[in-house]
């Protein structure tokens, strides 16, 4: 993998369905933790126990570290017809509806609270959202939480789907964060990945195959 993402920092990740994103939010979430780094992980597109499978299928467990080092915040379950079962030392925040974008806001911080500053959040996905708010609430939204994480809280990294947006809402993400990684599939559907920008730093811009091993290391 690729140099540390920076503290204090703000991140978009976008690709296509399927091509890689929750994989390479595994991978960085496995060295966060194996760093010492705390971490939640806002889910809006499965419930914490399908999550935590997926990670043990790429060899990430993660409960040894839930309720310690790492905690839920569940935007999904609440709107599901299978309510979650609550385990025990593994505390999630729920939130109540997708459309609660304060309620999500202030799970954040709660989870944040629960388990010290700073913290790297991962948010799965931003697309979520649009299915159930205009476009403005979802920037004023995208907006004050950046803000909050990067100046009170820590780093924030957002997944969101390519291909299902406008140019423009893409375009107004991309411009309220830090900076950008893209994925895409190549002509033969391998998945390749690269940093567009990032704010204050000079990347490498090229494309590099994304890989994920046996191990769970991620090579690009």
């Amino acid at each position: 993998m690729e140099d540390r993402l920076p503290a204090n920092y703000s991140m978009l990740l976008s690709g296509p369905p399927g091509v890689g994103k929750f994989e390479y939010l595994v991978a960085r979430i496995r060295e966060d933790l194996r760093s010492g780094e705390r971490v939640v992980f806002v889910t809006l597109d499965m419930p914490p126990n399908e999550i935590r499978a997926r990670a043990k299928a790429l060899h990430l467990d993660l409960d040894t570290a839930e309720g310690k080092t790492f905690v839920f915040v569940d935007c999904y379950s609440a709107t599901s017809s299978e309510r979650p079962e609550s385990a025990p030392g593994k505390k999630t925040f729920l939130v109540s509806s997708f459309s609660n974008l304060e309620g999500i806001g202030m799970a954040m911080s709660k989870a944040a609270q629960e388990l010290g500053t700073p913290v790297r959040i991962y948010f799965y996905t931003v697309s979520t959202l649009f299915l159930h708010n205009s476009p403005q609430a979802i920037a004023k939204f995208f907006q004050i939480v950046t803000a909050r994480v990067k100046s009170n809280l820590g780093f924030i990294l957002y997944a969101v789907q390519e291909g299902v947006h406008e140019p423009m809402t893409m375009n107004l993400l991309r411009s309220l964060v830090d900076g950008v990684m893209e994925m895409r599939f190549t002509d033969t559907m391998g998945p390749e990945m690269r940093v567009h920008h990032m704010r204050g730093y000079q990347v490498d811009a090229a494309w590099h195959p994304f890989v994920q091993l046996p191990e769970g290391v991620v090579r690009l």
